[in-house]
């Protein structure tokens, strides 16, 4: 029906069916425990940003990004094909798998270190492996890996079953445990350590809150695991390893070249700017966007195994983003380093002047992140693959563009930014179509 025709009473009919789905409650539900968890980090960053100084974040970053590039490795990426199944005994046995693979990356991550891959680590960090602490807290390493592997797997076990309770308060618990802890190491003087021990008391805490109705029922799921349904489901969706996997590699591993050039251009203090600059500007992602793309996974899969169309739902997603943060972004662009220097403290204008100049290239990142889910559930990963090495190399060359260019980080970031925004455009315009096929 065009929408000239519409009656003002059709369309608020229309508005109030959209808000009392079950695919708004739930993200409600989702961006709510989100935002609540997010209160104490944004509250305690004015303080940690004075008990802390530029180049502990940055070993801070570096660390995270080191993690997270491994983390990727550590479920194979069968966690995602959790939510797929329709029989619940394929689901647990992904379950089963996926904590399989947590446990043997932690192990061999472990085995490396003991046999001195540590030292190749802190040589790689530079001027931040200077720091004596830091060596022992790269033993924390396979266990962070662990719990994030464990972590990921939950969340989309927790989604299947439609617990989005569960992962909220996982990430409630998770910012009061980091906070807390990297609060007492800022105030005991601990330094780069601190941060680090807070971010690994996050994932405990966060963990034991997202698994805990299965505590309550004993894993009776396990009773539905066994060897052979192991490797069944191992084969039956092995796509998620041999193309998601390098995916989500080349991905985080985007981050880790970012943060390894801006240390070698222009110190670790840069990195840590950069670094608390992304952090806070990817906050509408974890409050919303997460929620958002948590609900959707499900609900595009159920579409696809209904054969209804997929489009109606991703436009959905794309215009409630794109208007969320917009507003937010455009006062990031215009007022980002007084606003940074008040929060933060004036030592801190100059990530403020990084954001202004990245404000697009978030704002887009935004939008794009959820949508990530369409080609898993299309079926179009090795696209998405490829495209994937296609942005990292857009954005890590821009950046060593800029920096050759001009030697200046703000307008290496403007480069950047808007050598992003083309990449989405193209993205985006991919995605809708292929989503049609």
């Amino acid at each position: 029906m065009p929408l000239a025709n519409l009656r003002p009473s059709a369309l608020a009919a229309s508005y109030q069916r959209f808000v009392r789905s079950g695919f708004v409650r739930h993200i409600v539900t989702l961006a709510t425990g989100a935002a609540l968890a997010q209160i104490v980090p944004l509250l305690a960053q004015p303080i940690l940003t004075r008990l802390y100084t530029p180049h502990a974040f940055g070993v801070l970053s570096l660390y995270v990004a080191l993690m997270s590039n491994l983390a990727v490795l550590a479920t194979a990426r069968y966690e995602l094909a959790i939510v797929l199944p329709a029989e619940e005994r394929r689901a647990s046995n992904l379950m089963a798998l996926s904590m399989c693979f947590a446990t043997a990356l932690a192990v061999l991550v472990l085995v490396a270190q003991l046999l001195g891959v540590n030292h190749w680590l802190l040589k790689l960090m530079g001027d931040a492996g200077s720091e004596h602490d830091i060596a022992l807290w790269l033993y924390l390493l396979p266990l962070s890996l662990w719990l994030a592997g464990m972590m990921q797997a939950w969340t989309n076990w927790n989604n299947r079953h439609s617990r989005y309770r569960a992962n909220a308060s996982g990430r409630m618990s998770q910012s009061l445990g980091m906070s807390v802890t990297q609060l007492a190491g800022g105030m005991l003087h601990a330094g780069p350590g601190g941060l680090i021990l807070g971010q690994f008391a996050g994932q405990v805490s966060s963990l034991l809150a997202q698994a805990r109705e299965d505590f309550k029922r004993r894993f009776a799921w396990r009773h539905e695991v066994d060897r052979a349904s192991m490797k069944q489901v191992a084969c039956d969706y092995s796509e998620f390893p041999k193309v998601n996997t390098p995916h989500a590699f080349v991905t985080a591993l985007q981050d880790s070249l970012t943060l390894s050039l801006l240390g070698a251009l222009s110190g670790t203090a840069t990195v840590g700017f950069y670094g608390m600059m992304m952090r806070l500007l990817k906050l509408p992602a974890a409050l919303i966007g997460q929620a958002v793309a948590q609900v959707a996974y499900r609900e595009l899969a159920e579409a696809r195994n209904a054969g209804r169309p997929l489009r109606p739902i991703i436009k959905r997603m794309a215009f409630a983003l794109g208007g969320m943060a917009l507003v937010p972004f455009l006062v990031i662009q215009l007022a980002g380093e007084p606003l940074f220097g008040l929060v933060l403290g004036q030592t801190w204008r100059t990530a403020g002047r990084y954001a202004e100049a990245m404000s697009p290239f978030i704002l887009f990142h935004f939008i794009a992140s959820p949508l990530a889910m369409v080609p898993l559930v299309i079926e179009r990963q090795r696209t998405a693959f490829l495209l994937s090495l296609v942005q990292t190399a857009l954005f890590v060359g821009a950046l060593w563009s800029g920096f050759h260019l001009w030697d200046d980080p703000v307008r290496a970031f403007r480069l950047v930014s808007w050598v992003m925004v083309g990449y989405f455009i193209f993205y985006f315009t991919w995605l809708y179509h292929a989503a049609n096929k």
